[in-house]
């Protein structure tokens, strides 16, 4: 069809929907069906020390079900008027995270949530209240320089509360992405919450976050003004508004570097095996993993890699996985002590395969059937005595059925999604063998395949809403009230689809996309210096419904007492 002939039909429908008596019905109804616009609004104010502040920009953002494709579609935005009033409208329902944006001011309020509120919007809700109060942010600013005096280009600088030497390292609050410096050694990190600080440049001979694939010098990390150790670092005080200067910090010399060199062959006939992609893992306190870095090193046709610019540590040398290989590898430790390390020997190994078919519990919808081909299974077998393991992911078939090779020996975890992301509509129920249930911690053993499985999958329509009421409160501004919801009468066990949420700010919960049926409603309000053990009540859904329900939470009551949970009409 030529775009004249589709223009034509578009100006015939627009025209045929003008001359009905209830012209709005043409942007609420389609062809055969009823389908409403259903959006919502939000309101509130933003104020500085109590007075309304204009021009500030508040968002609100989808926290879109991770079955949604992404999108590329804008936040919703709106400007603060001079009363400091703002209003977001056209809003569909969902769940939202709603701030300003306002870089060089802090939330005074909601530190912890980096000044932001989630909130679920129901149908048509106008929802008002959802206020922000900021305060102008602190300053920091300063130059680096090297032994020699020289700029320090592009260097990260890290702030770190003065009480949270665990988190040294990172900077946890906002203002992150404006701590590097520029051409002449100098930055200037702004919008800093009051508080006491340290601040630091330069590499922590146990940063995990350390990347060798960047290539630049590395640098011992160095405190402000002169001293390598946190605990002797000064501390710096921010002030609401202030600006603190001259906090220059000069690194020592640059940390030595080294490279790690080796072969990777095939475990049973020693040849070389070319064009395996590697990975490199530092291993910090006790073993632990940190993130895994993608390195540039790729083996020849001799097996061999070599990987450069790498600082002193413990590592974990990684074969990159491929979808489509059999092969899987063993992680290779080693430690770069003031020598390059060679002579590292990557085996191959014939990876075990584990196949099967997706089937949808209770339903025959065409449509429902065909999600879960659009889906990727991921499958992750777990050694339990080394706590590492191996993930795999596949493609599902039209048809349903799936194959997953590499995997290592260990318990088995699956899960279906978009991409690294779980699906929240479907949840699997149980695993079956030869029409035989099989356990939740099921094996693959070495030299075993698993074949035939059927992951019975549940797509569920059913919903439970609610609003948690606190009685004798409010809640401290640290509290996390989470609920969840698992089906009734299963084992002690928790099911595939535990998923646990926290309500939103106005303590409202909406747990969806599950089986009709009869489920345990958990509820969890925790307090810190308070232990309480989750209350559960019974709720019963049914297919495409939702459930009110109304949680009463006393905070003066024995904590072992079972909140009040009530069904509400509707």
């Amino acid at each position: 069809m030529n775009s004249l002939a589709r223009y034509l039909i578009v100006l015939v429908v627009g025209c045929s929907c003008a001359a009905l008596p209830r012209a709005a019905d043409c942007q609420t109804k389609s062809v055969g069906t009823a389908t409403k616009v259903v959006t919502g609004s939000v309101s509130g104010r933003i104020t500085i020390h109590g007075k309304g502040a204009p021009g500030i920009a508040v968002v609100a953002r989808s926290q879109a079900n991770s079955d949604m494709p992404v999108t590329t579609s804008q936040p919703l935005k709106a400007l603060s008027d001079a009363d400091g009033n703002y209003r977001l409208t056209a809003i569909p329902p969902g769940n939202y995270q709603i701030f300003p944006i306002a870089p060089a001011y802090v939330p005074t309020d909601l530190m912890t949530s980096g000044g932001r509120k989630t909130l679920l919007l129901g149908e048509n809700e106008d929802v008002q209240g959802i206020d922000f109060s900021l305060e102008q942010g602190g300053v920091i600013t300063g130059r680096v320089t090297d032994a020699e005096g020289r700029p320090m280009i592009e260097e990260r600088i890290t702030l770190t509360t003065e009480g949270d030497p665990s988190n040294r390292g990172r900077m946890p609050i906002p203002g992150s992405e404006r701590g590097l410096t520029d051409d002449r050694g100098i930055y200037r990190i702004y919008g800093i919450p009051a508080g006491r600080y340290k601040i630091s440049a330069g590499v922590s001979e146990d940063d995990p976050y350390y990347n060798p694939r960047g290539g630049r010098t590395a640098y011992k990390r160095t405190y402000y003004p002169d001293t390598t150790e946190f605990d002797t670092a000064k501390v710096i005080e921010v002030v609401e508004g202030g600006e603190l200067k001259n906090i220059d910090i000069a690194l020592g010399r640059s940390l030595p570097t080294f490279s790690a060199s080796g072969r990777v062959v095939d475990s049973e006939s020693g040849k070389p095996v070319m064009g395996l992609r590697f990975m490199l893992q530092r291993t910090v306190e006790k073993g632990t993993g940190a993130p895994i870095v993608p390195s540039l090193s790729t083996s020849n046709s001799l097996g061999e890699f070599r990987i450069e610019n790498i600082t002193p540590g413990k590592y974990m040398v990684i074969v990159s996985p491929d979808r489509e290989s059999e092969l899987r590898t063993d992680g290779v430790p080693f430690e770069i002590i003031d020598q390059d390390i060679t002579g590292l020997l990557v085996k191959t190994f014939k990876g075990l395969s584990v196949t099967g078919n997706i089937f949808v519990e209770g339903t025959t919808d065409k449509n429902i059937v065909s999600k879960v081909a659009q889906m990727r299974l991921h499958v992750y077998s777990r050694d339990e005595a080394t706590r590492s393991g191996v993930g795999r992911e596949a493609v599902i078939s039209p048809d349903g059925t799936f194959l997953v090779t590499g995997l290592a020996p260990g318990v088995l975890n699956f899960y279906l999604g978009q991409g690294f992301g779980q699906s929240q509509s479907f949840s699997i129920l149980r695993i079956e063998r030869d029409g035989v249930v099989q356990p939740r911690n099921l094996q693959l053993k070495a030299g075993d395949n698993l074949l035939g499985l059927t992951l019975v999958m549940a797509y569920g329509t059913a919903s439970i809403r609610g609003e948690v009421k606190i009685e004798n409160g409010p809640l401290p501004p640290d509290a996390r009230v989470t609920v969840w919801a698992k089906k009734a009468n299963e084992t002690a066990e928790p099911n595939f689809n535990l998923r646990p949420q926290t309500v939103d700010v106005r303590n409202h919960f909406l747990i969806d996309n599950l089986m009709a049926g009869t489920y345990d409603l958990y509820v969890s309000v925790y307090v810190p210096g308070r232990r309480q053990t989750p209350v559960k009540q019974l709720v019963t859904v049914s297919e495409g419904g939702t459930t009110d329900v109304e949680v009463t939470v006393d905070l003066k009551a024995d904590p072992d007492q079972p909140p009040q949970i009530t069904p509400v009409p509707r």
